[in-house]
């Protein structure tokens, strides 16, 4: 079960995505972009999550489970669904957007790429190879803490 928060997050998203790039997008580039949308927020507001779900290490991208069981049917082909606009404050509705405009440029593969290449996902499946299974948590301190630094170096 998908908690409203995080519907109300995915309709924006889809919907955003949509208006910018003039298309859909799929559920693996979908669960990149929540996950980037998560893991900022939370660097960015002093730990504060967008929604409760967690994300789970998964061997070729993090993952929050309800969400796959959700658009599983749809494969590897873009989330046709319709969406309505999300009532959020606008504060959020804001910030979700830059998220969606700055890494929606990338494919999904190219956002998993990105994602194995950093602290959380690598963490979470300590002595795993890259292509064994997995369902370990990521947790939500190991986002905040990647992307508080990320953002450091960034700005500084």
């Amino acid at each position: 079960m998908i908690s409203e928060n995080l519907t109300k997050i995915i309709s924006l998203i889809i919907l955003h995505h949509r208006e910018v790039f003039q298309e859909s997008l799929t559920p693996m580039k979908l669960q990149k972009l929540c996950y980037y949308v998560q893991g900022i927020y939370l660097a960015t507001h002093d730990g504060e999550a967008l929604f409760e779900e967690d994300f789970e290490a998964w061997t070729y991208e993090p993952v929050i489970r309800a969400l796959y069981d959700k658009f599983k049917d749809y494969g590897w082909k873009s989330i046709q669904e319709e969406f309505e606009f999300p009532e959020l404050e606008p504060e959020k509705i804001e910030f979700i957007k830059q998220i969606v405009e700055a890494y929606g440029r990338y494919d999904g593969a190219a956002l998993a790429t990105m994602t194995h290449r950093e602290d959380p996902w690598l963490d979470a499946r300590k002595g795993l190879s890259e292509t064994e299974g997995s369902n370990a948590l990521i947790p939500k301190d190991s986002m905040k803490n990647f992307f508080e630094r990320k953002l450091a170096a960034y700005v500084g």
